[in-house]
């Protein structure tokens, strides 16, 4: 942070303006931005004018903090540059004057450290009060547009677009071809619905031509995982034009059975609107919002017409031949998104969300199914490459190929290892050149050898081993969650700030190429608050625990702020309905992270400038060398390191000094 009336270097991107600091979560945010300094030098200073809302919003004899965001474009002159800033209030006036010495060298526009912070959608739905496609696409980008702005990316910013996947000669999707105890045959469709917040289904991928006032018949076979279970079946019609005809839809709800059980639904006939039909088969009770949960199979489902034996319905006996199969991947949304946050917006890594691989953690794990074939079966596996070899070739030819990483298992537990050396040998066969990413909270050569990034939690980084594996290929990142505590680095509003920076610093010691938060977004736990309530993170700072068993109403603690870098402007979310189109409020610790990546620019300018030194600066290279590894005073290790950020800008300041000196006639990197 630079403080007002201090004349202090920098060449930062985005710089930040205290005043009167009370806590880490007092913040604002620019609605419009004005010129700051005189016409007269090339570089643009910009300020927030969003400060000023604060300052009059803020109740009398208490402190308010707020800040100025300072941009230096990267074309800006060096030298010194002097200017105000103004605050005024009625008959009240101040003024702070700000000197600012700029460097004669650039950060570069991308970042050279990669990172991944979670930032699920469905929260900023919810918090922003959006409702259509378009208000989440345009909010979410302002998201994106905050992260590029901290040289940071968000874990998965193609979520809103995916890939669609068809698989030719299949006609069944949303439910697994089980081979356990089918009706006849081979298998049976299987249906599992675990959820009481969705509807699963399985649903036929043809249309079938039917005859107005013609009776039909739909039969099948059906058994249940309890006995009596109610599962639905809907017969959709749709019109000439392909559109769905609601109100003429055929839906019974039936009553399972342990065994198998024939089933009939008699149709008299259609009306004349409807000239195709669909089927959908749901395991449980269908209702607006999947309130039941429950698991069915289906076999020899046979759609005729009345009195004829001909079944319309291809594919009902649930059997199917792998050759007759294959993959289409249809890439248009996918590459929508990609162009714009991969291009144009430059983020340097990205989890590519594959369909069908497995999942889990420490906690459970489960196999992946893909196009209705449970892993480790032929058709799985032959259909899983086709995929995968798809993306790996498009990913390739759009030049995205290495920004991508496959984050599909968290944490694994040394019983994990089998089940996940099976996983990522499955990617590595198929698409050999896309990149495997794992989280370790335990770390060792038991498992390192089948990723190309290992992500290890903060404090159990070995730096000997990162120091051994990293000239041989392997990426290394390290993360922070709700671990480590103090004395470590943390990511804690209540621990000293000064940490989100030092873990850049710790990052370019040990090697490291990449940091990992699991949420910047963290603002309720479906645990601790009901479905029709939502935690208010203004008002409430902590973190509370939400899976790996915690039953729902138990409060567990995962530490104030953890996974929570970015705040909704909707500062009383249960009761404001407002639609709020506008980014996120940013948080101290987010810009403290942000100085730290910056921080790590310097690093990776000076060690490319010692590298390149011609032999008349062997002087000014030595110098530099020795910057490239921290003094005592910064830092010792992982427990200790400085809790004064002064020396840290002190070190930096040193670091901007000699670069600026070996860079003199190079121009600008």
């Amino acid at each position: 942070m630079i403080r007002p009336e201090n004349r202090t270097h920098f060449r930062p991107a985005l710089v930040f303006f205290g005043i009167a600091l009370i806590n880490l979560i007092s913040i604002s945010y620019a609605q419009k931005y004005g010129y700051l300094l005189a016409a007269d030098t090339r570089a643009t200073v910009w300020w927030a004018e969003g400060a000023y809302k604060v300052m009059k919003d803020a109740p009398p004899d208490e402190n308010q903090s707020f800040w100025v965001t300072v941009h230096v474009p990267a074309e800006a002159s060096a030298g010194e540059y002097r200017s105000s800033i103004r605050i005024s209030t009625g008959d009240w006036k101040r003024e702070i004057p700000v000197v600012a010495d700029i460097w004669d060298f650039a950060l570069p526009n991308a970042s050279s450290i990669r990172s991944s912070l979670g930032l699920p959608i469905e929260d900023i739905r919810r918090y922003h009060n959006l409702e259509t496609r378009e208000e989440i696409e345009q909010v979410t980008d302002l998201y994106y547009q905050n992260f590029r702005d901290h040289r940071l990316a968000p874990t998965s910013p193609l979520d809103l677009y995916p890939m669609r996947i068809k698989i030719n000669g299949l006609y069944w999707t949303g439910g697994e071809f089980s081979d356990d105890r089918p009706c006849a045959g081979r298998r049976a469709l299987q249906i599992v619905d675990a959820s009481v917040s969705a509807a699963k289904e399985a649903a036929y991928q043809g249309r079938i031509p039917v005859e107005p006032d013609v009776p039909y018949v739909l039969s099948w076979h059906s058994r249940a995982a309890e006995e009596k279970q109610r599962y639905t079946v809907l017969i959709e019609c749709f019109s000439a034009g392909g559109e769905p005809l609601p109100p003429l839809n055929v839906l019974k709800v039936f009553e399972g059975s342990l065994e198998w059980k024939p089933e009939v639904l008699e149709i008299k006939g259609f009306p004349a609107e409807a000239k195709t039909v669909g089927f959908r088969f749901f395991p449980t009770f269908r209702d607006e919002v999947g309130s039941f949960a429950g698991t069915a199979c289906f076999d020899d489902i046979v759609f005729r017409r009345a009195g004829d034996s001909r079944n319309l319905l291809a594919g009902g006996d649930m059997e199917t031949d792998l050759d007759t199969m294959s993959v289409e991947v249809d890439f248009r949304e996918f590459d929508r998104g990609a162009h714009r946050y991969l291009d144009e917006f430059g983020f340097n890594a990205f989890n590519l969300s594959l369909e069908g691989l497995g999942t889990g953690s420490f906690y459970n794990q489960q196999r992946g199914i893909f196009g209705g074939f449970r892993q480790g079966t032929p058709e799985y596996e032959r259909l899983l490459s086709q995929y995968l070899r798809l993306v790996e070739n498009h990913l390739e030819e759009k030049g995205w190929l290495g920004k991508e990483y496959i984050y599909w298992f968290d944490e694994p537990d040394p019983e994990n290892y089998a089940f996940v050396r099976e996983g990522m040998t499955a990617i590595r066969r198929a698409a050999p050149r896309l990149t495997r990413f794992i989280t370790e909270h335990k770390p060792g050569p038991d498992i390192m050898d089948v990723s190309e990034i290992s992500c290890t939690i903060f404090h159990r980084v070995d730096p000997a081993v990162v120091a051994e594996l990293s000239p041989r290929g392997r990426e290394f990142w390290s993360y922070l969650c709700t671990a480590p505590k103090g004395p470590w680095v943390t990511l804690f509003i209540d621990h000293p700030a000064v940490n989100l920076r030092l873990w850049l610093w710790m990052a370019y010691q040990y090697g490291l190429k990449g940091i990992l938060v699991w949420r910047a977004n963290y603002w309720s736990s479906p645990t601790v608050f009901p479905p029709d309530i939502i935690q208010n993170p203004w008002q409430d700072p902590m973190s509370y625990t939400v899976g790996y068993g915690t039953p729902y109403g138990q409060v567990n603690y995962w530490g104030n702020g953890d996974g929570r870098f970015l705040y909704p402007p909707n500062r009383d979310p249960n009761r404001d309905r407002t639609k709020y189109l506008c980014g996120p409020v940013n948080s101290v610790r987010w810009e403290i992270l942000r100085e730290g990546v910056e921080d790590y620019e310097y690093f990776r300018l000076l060690e490319r400038a010692v590298r390149e030194a011609p032999p008349a600066k062997e002087k000014l290279a030595r110098k530099g060398r020795a910057l490239l590894n921290l003094p005592a005073a910064v830092f010792r290790n992982g427990q200790e390191f400085a809790k004064d950020p002064r020396a840290l800008l002190d070190h930096r300041h040193r670091i901007g000094e000699t670069l600026q000196s070996l860079l003199a006639g190079k121009g600008r990197p």
